[in-house]
C-alpha cells in the first residue's frame, strides 16, 4: 500500500527543523521558531530572569562573605541588570554554535566548547559593565583586586569561572523554557514582558530621582545593607 502523501498541515518549517537539528539530547526536544514581537518579548522575560538569577547569585554570596544580606543592585526590584544583559550576549553569540556543534561531537565536548565562549563573553561584559558603571556612578560596584590574576579589579579568572556556570544554565534551561513559553502562550508572554519593561523603566526612574535611597535606608533596621 502506498504511503500518504506529505499534506500541508505535515509540513514544517526549514527553520524549525534547523534550530534544534539533532541536539534533542540536550534540550529535550526541537525548540519552536520565535519571530517578530515574540522574539523580544522571549528577550525582554529573558533579561529578566537572568538579571534575577544575578541578583540571587550576589545576595546569596555577600551572606557567605560578610555575614549579613546586602542589596548590591542599584535598582530596588531584584535584578543585576549586567546579568541580564550578559545572558543575553551570551545566548545570541553561543546558542548558533550549540546548534552548529549538537549532534556532530560528543555532548560533554560542545559543553567544554560553550564553557569556553561563556567564559570570553562574561569577562568581556564585566569588563566593559564596569567602565559603563564608573562613567555613569562614579565608582565600579565591584572590587576584585583581592583575586589572583584581576586586572585593575575589574574582572578576575575565578569569578568568570563562576559565570560560566550561570551561563550554561541560562543556555541550556532558562533559553528553551522560556522559548518553548512564548511560543505556546504568546499572548500571556507579550502582557509579561510589557509589564517587566515597564516595572525596569519605572525603578531606574526612581533611583535617579533618589527615591530609592530613603527606601533603601530604612531597610537597614531589618538587617538589609546596601552598597
Amino acid at each position: 500500500m502506498p504511503g500518504r502523501q506529505k499534506g500541508i498541515m505535515d509540513y514544517e518549517p526549514e527553520t524549525t527543523r534547523s534550530f534544534a537539528g539533532s541536539a534533542q539530547s540536550e534540550q529535550g526536544g526541537r525548540l519552536p521558531h520565535i519571530e517578530g514581537i515574540d522574539s523580544i518579548s522571549r528577550a525582554v522575560i529573558l533579561f529578566s530572569l537572568y538579571s534575577c538569577a544575578g541578583w540571587l547569585y550576589e545576595t546569596i554570596e555577600n551572606v557567605f562573605t560578610f555575614g549579613g544580606v546586602y542589596l548590591r543592585a542599584q535598582l530596588m526590584l531584584p535584578w543585576c541588570p549586567i546579568y541580564g544583559i550578559g545572558g543575553l550576549l551570551i545566548v545570541a553569540a553561543l546558542e548558533p554554535l550549540r546548534r552548529k556543534l549538537a549532534g556532530r561531537i560528543p555532548l560533554f565536548l560542545q559543553v567544554a566548547a560553550i564553557a569556553i565562549g561563556i567564559y570570553v563573553v562574561a569577562t568581556v561584559v564585566e569588563l566593559a559593565g564596569s567602565y559603563v558603571c564608573e562613567w555613569i556612578m562614579g565608582y565600579v560596584p565591584w572590587d576584585y583586586s583581592h583575586a589572583w590574576g584581576n586586572f585593575q579589579g575589574r574582572i578576575a579568572p575565578i569569578y568568570s569561572m563562576r559565570f560560566v556556570v550561570l551561563g550554561l544554565i541560562a543556555l541550556y534551561v532558562l533559553y528553551p523554557a522560556i522559548t518553548r513559553l512564548v511560543a505556546a502562550k504568546p499572548h500571556a508572554a507579550r502582557i509579561v514582558a510589557v509589564i517587566l519593561l515597564a516595572a525596569l523603566i519605572g525603578d531606574y526612574a526612581l533611583e535617579f530621582a533618589g527615591v530609592w535611597v530613603g527606601v533603601k535606608d530604612g531597610l537597614t533596621i531589618f538587617g538589609i545593607n546596601h552598597w
